[in-house]
């Protein structure tokens, strides 16, 4: 099977840990370009470092990682979200250190250069707000000709988690959202009404032989953090490693940013002839079984 040129997009958070684990270890299926960093869980140059660091423990290093901006295109970053991530952005985990650089050029640049590179076939991987992105489409309006496609983990067919409509990546930088929506470029939306239905369970873990004892017991915290809650990110970049994990429906998708009660909502409807998809469903056991394939993968003696 030939590999899938990816760049993952992402604010290295907890859910961004086992989503980058899965681009790093499927080596026969991804062929991960690069890894570019945005602020969102906590500051750009954490969520850098622990993009960094994430790819030393599985030893992708690689890969090189590229800085995002450090705020939103129209407002700048919240406060960090320990509640969720920890005041370190990763659970409070403390994974050994980098001692790579960071790639010479910006986000949005790493991402145009990389699409120059893969002659149409590059697909993004976008986990956290779209800001790095729609820098990208501003700065290089060539690029939209480029993607092959974009899978983001954001919006929702429901509730949201920041206000009732909106989810947290998207309502976090919507004009960069709705710019990204508007690409004409296909979009897979893998929103909370589908990854909500996946909690990562610790016995998952005890179902996972040969694991690399560090690995184990990082991942293990993490889970534990998160009250065995879902890893929304990891369930995104799943939809690429089996396309039975996710049931779509393609769909017309609006980001809504002239409506104050609903900001950041992504209005759907329904339409076998759009461009973009929505997920509407998960087979929650496929996903399962990937995530120990991923574990079972993660023995580095």
């Amino acid at each position: 099977m030939k590999k899938i040129p990816i760049l993952i997009d992402t604010d290295p958070g907890v859910d961004d840990f086992f989503c980058i684990a899965l681009g790093c270890m499927f080596q026969e299926r991804f062929d991960l370009k690069a890894v570019t960093t945005i602020g969102g869980n906590n500051l750009t140059d954490v969520t850098t470092r622990n993009a960094l660091n994430i790819l030393k423990l599985f030893h992708r290093e690689d890969v090189p990682v590229a800085r995002g901006n450090d705020s939103y295109l129209a407002k700048p970053f919240g406060e960090p979200v320990a509640r969720f991530h920890g005041a370190n952005g990763i659970g409070n985990v403390i994974l050994e250190n980098s001692d790579r650089r960071i790639d010479e050029l910006a986000a949005c640049d790493k991402i145009y250069e990389t699409a120059l590179s893969c002659d149409g076939e590059l697909v993004l991987v976008t986990v956290g707000p779209e800001t790095n992105l729609a820098l990208a489409f501003l700065k290089y309006p060539d690029l939209k000709k480029m993607i092959r496609k974009i899978v983001v983990m954001g919006g929702s067919l429901t509730e949201g988690n920041v206000t009732a409509y909106a989810e947290a990546n998207i309502y976090h930088d919507v004009k960069a959202a709705k710019i990204v929506f508007e690409s004409g470029i296909p979009i897979d939306m893998i929103g909370l009404n589908v990854t909500r239905e996946a909690p990562l369970k610790r016995s998952i873990l005890d179902q996972t032989d040969a694991i690399d004892d560090t690995v184990k017991d990082v991942v293990s915290r993490l889970i534990e953090f998160r009250n065995e809650e879902s890893m929304h990110d990891a369930i995104a970049i799943s939809s690429l490693l089996d396309d039975q994990i996710i049931g779509f429906r393609n769909a017309d998708i609006t980001i809504i940013d002239d409506d104050k009660e609903k900001e950041g909502m992504t209005h759907t409807i329904f339409n076998e002839n759009a461009l973009n998809r929505a997920a509407v469903n998960i087979d929650v056991y496929r996903y399962y079984e990937l995530m120990k394939e991923l574990l079972r993968r993660c023995h580095f003696n």
